[in-house]
């Protein structure tokens, strides 16, 4: 069937509906964001980054900026408490992806640096995302990977907000998040 629902000589059929009624594009879209977090890890594996856990690469992304991140801007950033973001530089900092030093302003708190190595995870992702980007390209060709952005832009928009900040907001307004909404 056509997009209208009408056969047609040509027309491209729409994909199946393998949920006895339920929309499965919420679906098809998790299992692909699934895909593509095992691809990253597949990819930082090899460049010796097999350690990676959630959610170290927002934080050293966090700390790779101009302006000093303490733990405590980590937290709010991530919208949890900052006992928890300490949880979450200390693990970074055991396996040496970040060093701490105390602040110049503020003695009750700590300022979290990229090391050598949280410097080459940073590289070896942002690498690993490249590859990945050009393999779906090339699978897809120039008019599926437009497709592909067509179909994002549809649903993310650029009026949508960042997954931290919507999570932040689902957190605030007590709601829980229910993978199968």
């Amino acid at each position: 069937m056509s997009r209208q629902g009408a056969p047609g000589a040509g027309a491209q059929a729409e994909p199946e509906n393998r949920h006895g009624g339920r929309v499965a594009l919420g679906g098809a879209l998790r299992r692909a964001w699934v895909g593509y977090q095992c691809r990253l890890d597949e990819e930082l594996a090899g460049a010796d980054f097999d350690d990676r856990g959630f959610p170290d690469g927002r934080v050293l992304r966090m700390c790779s900026g101009p302006s000093e991140t303490t733990i405590a801007e980590i937290g709010r950033q991530l919208g949890i408490t900052r006992q928890g973001a300490s949880k979450n530089v200390a693990s970074l900092r055991d396996r040496g992806y970040v060093t701490l030093s105390p602040s110049a302003t503020d003695g009750r708190e700590k300022i979290v640096e990229l090391t050598p190595r949280g410097l080459g995870y940073l590289a070896a992702h942002r690498k690993a995302a490249r590859s990945i980007e050009r393999q779906v390209r090339h699978e897809l060709g120039p008019e599926g990977f437009a497709n592909l952005y067509q179909l994002l832009e549809v649903l993310g928009g650029s009026e949508q907000p960042r997954m931290r900040d919507h999570l932040r907001q689902m957190r605030l307004a007590g709601g829980l998040w229910d993978p199968e909404d």
